[in-house]
Parts: structure tokens; sequence; C-alpha cells
């Protein structure tokens, strides 16, 4: 029997604002509001159809409280262990897994 190797893309800058928008419980308008732009402009960003200018990568860097790094290359060199085993995880994961890991962790953390 042959091994078959999970393949898995490297995640996009679209996809990493979607998922970072989702951790935050904000809707595409929600997020809008917050940048000062409409809500078809964070659609745009999240399928990859339109750029970022730096100003506006700033201002999610801020309301996501990550940093510029990550946004624009996934990069995650200040996770260590754990942190890092969870994130690739999560990043493995499909779409419908990916809510269920962050609703799981949501309930945690409340408890």
């Amino acid at each position: 029997m042959m091994s078959r190797k999970a393949n898995i893309q490297p995640e996009t800058l679209g996809q990493r604002i979607r998922g970072l928008r989702l951790a935050k419980n904000l809707s595409q308008g929600e997020l809008a509001e917050h940048i000062g732009l409409s809500r078809s402009a964070i659609a745009q960003w999240e399928t990859d159809r339109t750029g970022l200018h730096r100003e506006h990568l700033e201002r999610l860097a801020k309301i996501f409280d990550t940093t510029l790094g990550f946004l624009v290359s996934g990069e995650t060199s200040s996770l260590k262990g754990d942190e890092l085993a969870l994130l690739r995880l999560y990043r493995s994961r499909a779409a419908e897994d990916q809510r269920a890991l962050l609703e799981l962790a949501k309930r945690l953390a409340r408890n």
C-alpha cells in the first residue's frame, strides 16, 4: 500500500486575515468598520483578489494583536513548542475542523 502525503498548500495572506477575523469573532462588516473600508474590500482581501496597503496591514496587525511578519508571510518565529505545534495542527486541518478547534479553544478559555 502506498503512503499518501497530505497536500498542504501554504496559507495565503487572505486566509490568515480570515482566520484571525474569525478568531476575534468579527464579521467582515465589523472588521471593515474598524479599518474604515467597505465589507467588500475585506471580502476581496480574504479571497486574495486584491492587495493591501501597508497602512491597512498595520491596522490589521494592531486589531488582531499580531505582527506584520505573521500577516504578510505567516512567520511564527516568536512561537515556541506547544504554541507552534497547535498552530501547525490548526493549519493542517480543513475549514470545518478549524472551526471546531476554535470553538473548543474558546470553550476551554472560558472555564
